[in-house]
């Protein structure tokens, strides 16, 4: 894993732990979208006014702009209720935000990846959580969603945590579906040849970060980083005019540097054999 150095050994263990818990929920995806699911929602999930669109203020707001064609456009029919999963205490603080769709296989993959994120946070404190009275241990999850067409979507999530020390640690999830099949959609889906599509966007992603990192580079860790094998690419979302790539913070460059992102117009992949018709192609 590319994480090293400023992390704590509680934060890291709950950093790892939560992506691998994004791609754990997707082995059992095939058992679970065959079977009908009377509520699409847990108990205790909180219903808010909706549409949406969060964003905590501990995150970095100052990404840059988005590349043409790389807006979030409305898709007709597809309005969402925003869910939430608050736990204030004296020493924890959770507040996780996702949407409802009124799809029940994907509000139930939604709202599972959600609960489970926050069990994991909670789980990763550990038996000392009730002595960390001075430390205010934070998980905040908001999302925004955007669409490559009617066919498509993708949540994507930010999550700050912040367990003690000198800063908080924010980390960029996706999951993407097909919203006619209602099915999660992995890298591999998007296209007939992964392995083409991985040296494509390996390519456009370390020119365009070369570019923009500045007094950031480091060589290393932008080739490590970008290099063209799949867990580079996991984060991805859905876009009219092709696909946006997020790079965590230490994957391509220093913490300093944040969370990354390259817009990657969809003729870039085009070799690989991308499934237009999530594009509405």
């Amino acid at each position: 894993m590319y994480r090293t150095g400023n992390y704590g050994d509680i934060e890291y263990m709950i950093y790892a732990a939560i992506l691998v818990l994004s791609m754990s929920l997707l082995a059992p995806w095939s058992a679970m979208a065959a079977q009908p699911f009377a509520s699409a929602l847990p108990p205790d999930a909180l219903l808010l006014d909706g549409p949406q669109n969060h964003s905590a203020e501990n995150y970095n707001t100052e990404t840059p702009p988005p590349a043409a064609g790389f807006q979030d456009i409305p898709a007709d029919g597809q309005n969402f209720e925003d869910a939430a999963i608050i736990k204030p205490g004296d020493s924890i603080d959770v507040d996780v935000r996702y949407p409802v769709f009124g799809k029940a296989v994907i509000d139930q993959d939604i709202a599972l990846w959600a609960h489970r994120v926050v069990e994991t946070f909670i789980e990763g404190l550990g038996d000392d959580l009730a002595d960390q009275r001075q430390t205010r241990n934070e998980l905040r999850v908001s999302y925004t969603v955007s669409y490559a067409s009617p066919r498509s979507l993708t949540v994507t999530y930010e999550v700050w945590t912040y367990t003690g020390g000198i800063h908080g640690n924010n980390d960029i999830v996706t999951l993407s579906y097909d919203v006619e099949n209602e099915q999660r959609l992995l890298f591999e889906d998007l296209v007939v040849d992964t392995d083409t599509a991985l040296e494509s966007l390996a390519d456009y992603c370390s020119q365009a970060l070369r570019t923009t990192l500045g007094e950031e580079l480091d060589e290393d860790m932008l080739k490590s980083g970008t290099d063209p094998e799949l867990g580079n690419y996991t984060s991805f979302s859905l876009f009219p005019a092709g696909l946006r790539i997020h790079f965590q913070p230490y994957q391509v460059a220093p913490f300093s540097a944040g969370v990354l992102r390259v817009d990657v117009p969809l003729d870039v992949i085009l070799d690989a054999g991308p499934r237009l018709e999530l594009w509405g192609r």
